[in-house]
């Protein structure tokens, strides 16, 4: 008799003297959701409970004499959902990810547990011998047809045993395989109607509005509809800051440093912050659709192509919000393609060495002193050298005097193309519609699209520029307000109103900064 065959029929009686068994325990997160668990397919789906499955498995292992050396615990795994894998070529696949059976498998195919997923009882060693996995029943080892023949495999080349409680379970025999694969395939089309059903449901749910559960947005009461008045003012205040020229980075640092923290009580990081400041929820549309796609584009539109409002009001203003998108996750956001270079000195990027034209940029001396220096280590010439707190004195006088001479004051008319980039878009819908209807037109539509779609990018981005300029500080608190701005904001302020600042070299004998050695070239209109 074969090894293969004296397990078979010792499983089959009952008796499992010598043979050491791990138990599989699954906790599914679709168990909690769905209640539908009632057809004659499987068994024990109620047990959603580690503890409980673990005392029923290793108890039946006792009863017939085998040995349960430890478990092999899945929190909250779904057995039949897949996901989108990326692979080497680029290509995508879908599979169901489930690294704590594939180290059990990888385990049973040693003899011994070395994937590190291996949780031993008291007594046993970390690197126990496994001879066997014992799981409540079919369905908390599988519910995909592709990872039970992998399961199939392990069973048939290498003579493991796979058991659960009812006893029906065995994959060692042929008849058993198949009657595995039924099981699956009836357990795979619950799933299949499980998820159509909850997937229907979400979306009725979300063309009336209503908001998802789980945790609160920042903004919004625990009921996901009522405003939280001072969250709203922090996020309206976070926005014009943005469109003044503070840089993300400072007004999450302040407001780390006050102590606002997020709905889970947690600090402020860049991610968060983008996400939820670029939320459509931020004007009240209703959040829809896949986590894969750009954030700000997540959200429900109606048969006319118009965005669905959710049951909740909005914090910003869509001209506000479009703003924000396009500076945080905009393609011509600045340091799209590459991380943004903090902004350290008042004038740096905007000051250049009259000798040889290059960019200065401020460089740190101690006590609070800095200079603005052109260097030959950046590809300049070294010659020309400045005091930077004489430099940014003369400068902030020149440009409040400048900003009175103008009386420049914040736009109080919107943005005049609003009508033209709606026309844009509803071009572009109407061609996609057209596509959709007669898919043969795709050559003569799509580059009209495109077409259409290089124009609204320019309208978004001259849209944005308009409105980083109108968030400016007014003219009449400027003098008043200026010494409270951040750095980065009056570098802003200095390059809307000054195209280049030329720093002549010094002369020899003078300690004194020479205001005759600057020369301020200043934008026109």
């Amino acid at each position: 008799m074969s090894a293969k065959q004296n397990i078979i029929e010792r499983i089959q009686r009952g008796d499992w003297t010598g043979l050491k068994f791990a138990g599989l325990v699954r906790l599914s997160f679709e168990l909690l959701t769905d209640a539908d668990y009632s057809g004659p397919v499987l068994t024990g789906n109620d047990i959603n409970n580690r503890e409980e499955q673990e005392r029923l498995i290793r108890e039946r292992v006792q009863r017939f004499g085998g040995t349960y050396v430890g478990t092999y615990n899945e929190p909250d795994t779904s057995a039949w959902k897949k996901r989108r894998i990326k692979q080497p070529d680029g290509t995508y696949k879908s599979r169901v990810i489930r690294p704590v059976l594939y180290g059990a498998l990888a385990d049973l195919k040693s003899g011994y547990a070395s994937s590190g997923h291996f949780n031993p009882v008291e007594g046993v060693a970390k690197d126990s011998d496994v001879q066997g996995l014992i799981v409540l029943d079919l369905d908390r080892l599988t519910r995909d047809q592709r990872t039970l023949e992998d399961i199939i495999e392990v069973a048939d080349d290498y003579s493991r045993p796979f058991v659960d409680l009812t006893g029906t379970l065995d994959l060692l025999t042929e008849n058993g395989q198949d009657n595995a694969r039924m099981l699956t395939t009836m357990a795979g089309k619950q799933s299949s109607a499980t998820a159509r059903r909850v997937k229907t449901s979400h979306l009725s749910r979300a063309m009336r509005g209503i908001p998802v559960g789980g945790n609160r947005a920042f903004g919004w009461d625990e009921d996901k509809r009522t405003l939280v008045y001072l969250e709203a003012i922090q996020i309206r205040a976070a926005a014009r800051l943005l469109l003044a020229g503070m840089r993300a980075s400072t007004i999450i640092r302040k407001w780390n440093e006050s102590g606002r923290r997020t709905t889970k009580g947690n600090l402020w990081r860049r991610r968060t912050f983008v996400l939820m400041m670029t939320s459509p929820r931020m004007v009240g549309y209703r959040v829809y659709g896949p986590k894969e796609q750009p954030h700000h584009t997540r959200y429900l539109v109606d048969e006319e192509g118009n965005p669905v409002k959710g049951q909740y009001p909005a914090i910003l203003d869509e001209h506000t919000w479009h703003s924000v998108v396009a500076l945080l996750a905009g393609p011509d956001r600045p340091g799209a393609f590459e991380a943004p270079a903090k902004v350290g000195y008042m004038l740096s990027g905007i000051i250049r060495c009259a000798a040889c034209g290059k960019k200065i940029y401020g460089n740190a001396k101690g006590g609070g002193k800095f200079d603005y220096a052109c260097k030959i280590n950046d590809g300049g010439c070294g010659k020309a050298c400045g005091a930077g707190l004489a430099i940014d004195s003369i400068v902030t006088n020149l440009v409040l005097a400048r900003l009175e001479e103008q009386r420049v004051t914040v736009e109080s008319e919107p943005w005049g193309k609003e009508v033209e980039l709606e026309e844009l878009n509803q071009e572009k819908k109407s061609l996609l519609a057209q596509y959709n209807e007669n898919s043969d037109m795709g050559p003569y539509i799509f580059p009209k699209i495109r077409k259409a779609e290089a124009a609204i990018a320019a309208l978004i981005k001259e849209r944005t520029a308009y409105a980083r300029k109108a968030a400016g500080p007014k003219t009449k608190t400027m003098a008043t307000s200026w010494p409270n701005l951040v750095v980065e904001q009056k570098n802003a302020i200095c390059g809307e109103l000054i195209e280049a600042i030329m720093l002549q070299p010094a002369t020899r004998g003078s300690n004194r900064f020479n205001p005759a050695r600057l020369q301020v070239v200043w934008r026109e209109g």
